[in-house]
């Protein structure tokens, strides 16, 4: 007992801390973009954005910084579920790395609003005119789909999160620009969720409908409505075919945007484990690999085409229901412009 106690009080072990690595002096300018997915210049001015957020006060001499904070939070979501190698790698504990990674990801929910629907006439014509060079379709605005995030199984209503392929997830509903921009995301559903009822009870709905900027372009998986345009079932004539490609071209856009948002940040994808989060974290986490997306896109950093990957997106169950005669027409003038 003595060897515990000094003049009576219990010895406090000494505290140790790694070296803390939040310089990126030590990394080529290609080294930077590999392991945190974002240039220098572009991970300097994200950390100024946050700084506020994540400069926590404390007494403690040895608090983590904001940039170690950003460093750590980039490199989990574009590594995936490896929470012990990121904290070896900057010097801090696991349940240190956990904490940090939920500050940085609420941080930049808070302070990085970068996903805007096309608003003004000028932007609405740019975005039509970006999917008519692509797929020559007028008046399209974006192109919607759906897609599932692994998670781990959670706590409540877990059978409600078994997706159609058997596993736990979240099923995210996204609309990109032509140029694999997100503009609009709805991430709050369980993966058991049908894609057409994630847009029936979306804001984008009401917004496409009440305000007419135009149309989105989607899969099978949703109903034809007048701001839907989806492809035809069974094409007959040359000009069904031609329009079905078309379609097909326009809304590829949006399985090359969860291709190259998954393969950049691989928490999102198979490859990176599962999301061992709550489904409302796991949420969280989606929304902030979609600003990160946009702002990689703002700063000009491609992805290369083996780091994109595969997302899954097999098609959803048809919808099953009788879209009017007045959309049936809508799509009919659409499918004539390909005769």
């Amino acid at each position: 007992m003595a060897a515990l106690f000094v003049f009576g009080q219990r010895r406090r072990k000494q505290r140790t801390f790694k070296d803390r690595i939040s310089s990126l002096d030590h990394l080529s300018d290609v080294e930077v973009v590999d392991r945190y997915r974002l240039s220098r210049i572009a991970i300097i001015y994200l950390e100024d954005n946050l700084r506020n957020d994540l400069s926590t006060p404390t007494n403690r001499s040895q608090s983590v910084s904001s940039m170690t904070k950003v460093l750590v939070g980039l490199r989990v979501l574009s590594k995936g579920n490896f929470l012990s190698e990121v904290a070896d790698l900057h010097g801090i504990s696991k349940q240190t790395a956990s904490r940090v990674l939920h500050e940085f990801v609420d941080a930049v929910n808070r302070n990085i609003d970068n996903i805007r629907f096309p608003r003004t006439q000028q932007e609405l014509a740019e975005a039509k005119l970006g999917f008519y060079k692509r797929c020559k379709i007028a008046n399209i605005v974006g192109a919607v789909d759906g897609t599932l995030v692994p998670i781990i199984a959670p706590k409540d209503s877990g059978e409600a999160y078994i997706c159609r392929k058997g596993f736990h997830a979240i099923n995210v509903m996204a609309t990109c620009s032509h140029d694999r921009r997100f503009i609009d995301i709805v991430a709050k559903w369980p993966g058991s969720q049908h894609d057409s009822s994630v847009m029936n009870t979306s804001s984008l709905k009401e917004h496409m409908e009440s305000g007419r900027p135009g149309m989105l372009l989607a899969d099978s998986g949703y109903p034809l409505t007048t701001s839907l345009l989806t492809p035809l079932a069974n094409p007959v004539t040359p000009a069904e075919a031609r329009y079905n490609n078309a379609q097909s071209k326009g809304r590829m856009v949006i399985e090359q945007s969860f291709g190259i948002l998954k393969g950049r940040f691989r928490c999102l994808h198979k490859t990176g484990g599962v999301l061992s989060y709550s489904p409302e974290k796991s949420c969280a986490i989606f929304m902030a690999c979609a600003r990160l997306h946009n702002m990689c896109l703002d700063w000009g950093l491609t992805l290369d085409d083996a780091q994109v990957v595969d997302p899954g997106q097999d098609a959803m169950e048809a919808w099953m229901g009788q879209p009017g005669l007045q959309v049936q027409e809508l799509r009919r003038r659409v499918v004539n412009t390909f005769v």
